[in-house]
């Protein structure tokens, strides 16, 4: 694999609306270690500032993937998002959470109470997925981890006081767009309790040598699963006895 050129390659077909249809096993990264090099190699090339991450799992068990939320693309909510006409436009309603103190590198590992004791407060949260590929269900497994584990960008509500205590295992969640109900759920996020994802995260990121940070955002996976939303509609993520965040998708205007 060479990350650089397949990085310049992602950024492109995000930019530019011509998606990847297919990778060769030789261009592609061969194992998460080189599906990491290849997100780093796409940071560099966008200059972009991570003021955050997404920590998620395919099961409790699983091993969980993180991906980087690039500044430029995060906002408070009620948050207003400018997409190009052949976005995704996905969007998943999530928990969040703010890192209240710095977690440096040290000899040890951190554990789970540790980092949960780290949590400064919870936001509810919409992500917005997109990727560069045609469909990323089709390419090499580790591919969509290069390509910003498929982040298009992050809306977070206001933090939730007092949050310890409230259910963030099992929340009813809704999705609404333009004020209707799309999606319900309270089974949780497929990878299980969220500070189990946030120390992995917090250990991952030494490794990266890119430690979390106060103020750093981290969220846990998607409660509702995904939603293609139309441009111009009203999102809202709302958890029962939580909060709520909401965020528009506004199309760009066309280049002359």
């Amino acid at each position: 694999m060479d990350a650089d050129a397949l990085a310049a390659r992602l950024i492109e077909a995000r930019l530019g609306g011509r998606r990847i249809a297919a990778l060769a096993a030789e261009e592609a990264p061969g194992n998460a270690q080189e599906g990491y090099a290849l997100q780093e190699a796409v940071i560099g090339r966008l200059g972009g500032k991570v003021a955050g991450w997404k920590a998620g799992a395919a099961s409790p068990e699983a091993q969980p993937q993180a991906g980087p939320l690039l500044a430029d693309r995060v906002q408070p909510s009620p948050a207003h998002f400018t997409v190009t006409p052949h976005a995704l436009r996905l969007v998943e309603a999530e928990l969040a959470f703010r890192v209240g103190r710095d977690l440096p590198p040290r000899a040890g590992p951190y554990d789970e109470a540790e980092i949960w004791d780290a949590v400064a407060s919870l936001h509810v949260a919409i992500e917005v997925l997109d990727s560069a590929f045609v469909d990323r269900r089709t390419v090499p497994v580790f591919a969509p981890l290069g390509d910003l584990n498929n982040n298009g960008a992050f809306c977070y509500g206001p933090p939730v006081e007092p949050w310890r205590g409230l259910d963030v295992l099992r929340p009813q969640a809704v999705l609404l767009v333009d004020g209707k109900e799309v999606r319900r759920a309270n089974a949780g996020t497929p990878g299980g309790h969220p500070r189990r994802l946030l120390a992995w995260l917090a250990n991952h990121c030494i490794g990266r040598g890119r430690p979390l940070r106060r103020g750093d955002i981290v969220t846990a996976g998607s409660h509702t699963g995904m939603y293609e939303a139309p441009v111009g509609t009203l999102v809202t993520a709302r958890f029962a006895g939580i909060g709520e965040a909401s965020l528009t998708l506004t199309a760009a205007s066309p280049s002359r």
